[in-house]
């Protein structure tokens, strides 16, 4: 699958709903890339499903609504697993966008490794 990315992942696990039809379906989102979202669910999505997806980022008290297909799905025989799905965003507002991308960036930010970087730099000069 990784030859097919065309966008750098973020790593940032988030609570969310999926609205699929008239369903809502409990999920937590893994990652973010410019076109996309991987999420995890004890529950199936089929590949083709119209989803909008609804999470607020921590500190923040507007919810993120976006709205994609499932581009892709793992297999849903296999019982008691999370089960992997890949969303392909269709639409994103410059406001929700700017709010997502500033939280991953604060993420990105305080991580251990960008840390571990920053100290590095500071104890060469």
């Amino acid at each position: 699958m990784s030859d097919k990315r065309k966008h750098i992942r973020f790593n940032i696990f988030l609570d969310a709903m999926a609205h699929v039809g008239g369903a809502i379906k409990k999920l937590k989102i893994n990652n973010f890339s410019k076109d996309g979202i991987g999420i995890l669910s004890q529950e199936t999505f089929n590949e083709g499903e119209d989803v909008e997806i609804e999470f607020m980022i921590p500190g923040d008290n507007i919810p993120i609504i976006l709205e994609g297909e499932i581009a892709w799905a793992s297999d849903p025989t296999v019982p008691g697993s999370r089960h992997a799905s890949g969303v392909k965003l269709k639409q994103k507002s410059d406001a929700q966008r700017s709010r997502l991308l500033g939280y991953i960036y604060k993420k990105w930010l305080n991580s251990p490794e960008e840390k571990g970087k920053a100290k590095e730099t500071m104890e060469e000069k």
